[in-house]
């Protein structure tokens, strides 16, 4: 199949399935010309990977042509569009077309309807790797108990709560902290046929400090703004840029503030519409960690996180603009 797409937010099972591809299909003495890698942003470049798709690869095994950030399927633009309809028929069968984006393809767009019937002639295939809701605890705790499945580690009950709650589901590091677990009781169980992996090892043998964006909103529901801070703190302590930091807090707690406003609305699918909602079961979480909040503190936090973000577009420090801000969140 010369298309392969390929989408989700799991970036490293994605990088992963686009270098099996690579691997298995394309000779490690020509790779260097038969391997070209192109960046989505810039239009430029697709139409560029788009032009060189035609081209057959050089030597033994086949051609890889990798468009990163895809916009193919996201982006409404006839000429992309009449470009990509246009070459792809005439793909040599040794080159492959790898469209990687952690968007999923849009289905009202020209160019995915197209991608479906390529599809159903087999054509193109579509894989997707996508990461649990981080509201939705039933599946997060399934796709921590499969990965360690796959490791060969037990869980004792509770342990994969435990797992969500100190790193999280970033894909690389929890399989690296996982592996590291794994060698660490292996040669310290006197069973060595079976690692059960208990609570008191996440403790002890994790690193705890975990902070996402959703402890942020917690705390800021609960007017903890103290807490918040420190979770702020936390994560632009560990490399998170200001904006997307800002950016996320600014689009979940819009969802909880319209939530909240509509809170005896009895048409779900009216709130999802009017909130940005793609799952209706979302709203039901929503509007429990809300329950004991004020629309005002909501407005306010909103109103707040505004001048953050004038302030930080400005060149000011992040830590003080935070704190000058929401500190005094009930003034």
């Amino acid at each position: 199949m010369p298309v392969v797409v390929i989408w989700g937010d799991d970036k490293p099972k994605c990088d992963s399935e686009v270098e099996k591809i690579i691997t298995q299909n394309v000779s490690q003495q020509w790779s260097h010309l038969n391997i070209s890698k192109f960046n989505g942003d810039e239009f430029n470049q697709v139409f560029h990977a788009l032009d060189e798709v035609q081209t057959p690869p050089l030597g033994d095994g086949s051609r890889v042509i990798l468009i990163k950030n895809n916009p193919i399927f996201n982006n409404r633009d006839d000429l992309l569009q009449k470009k990509f309809e246009f070459h792809t028929p005439n793909i040599p069968n040794s080159t492959f077309l790898i469209l990687q984006s952690n968007q999923k393809p849009d289905s009202r767009i020209k160019s995915t309807k197209f991608l479906k019937k390529l599809i159903n002639d087999n054509k193109a295939k579509e894989i997707s790797y996508k990461l649990p809701n981080i509201w939705d605890s039933d599946k997060q705790i399934q796709y921590v108990e499969k990965m360690c499945k796959d490791l060969n580690i037990k869980l004792d009950k509770g342990t994969s709560q435990a797992i969500i709650e100190s790193i999280g589901l970033d894909t690389a590091r929890l399989k690296n902290e996982l592996e590291k677990v794994s060698l660490y009781l292996f040669a310290k169980q006197e069973n060595q046929n079976e690692i059960i992996l208990k609570t008191d090892h996440i403790k002890e043998l994790f690193n705890d400090q975990q902070s996402n964006i959703f402890k942020v909103i917690d705390f800021l529901l609960k007017n903890n703004i103290n807490q918040s801070l420190v979770e702020i703190n936390n994560l632009l302590n560990k490399g998170e840029p200001p904006l997307r930091l800002l950016a996320a807090l600014t689009s979940q707690l819009r969802m909880h503030t319209i939530v909240c406003l509509l809170d005896n609305e009895q048409d779900i699918g009216k709130i999802c519409k009017l909130a940005g909602i793609t799952n209706p079961k979302r709203v039901f979480y929503i509007r429990k960690n809300v329950r004991h909040c004020s629309a005002k503190l909501l407005i306010n936090i909103m109103i707040k996180l505004l001048n953050v973000e004038l302030s930080l577009k400005k060149g000011n420090n992040p830590y003080n603009v935070f704190a000058e801000n929401l500190m005094y969140l009930n003034e």
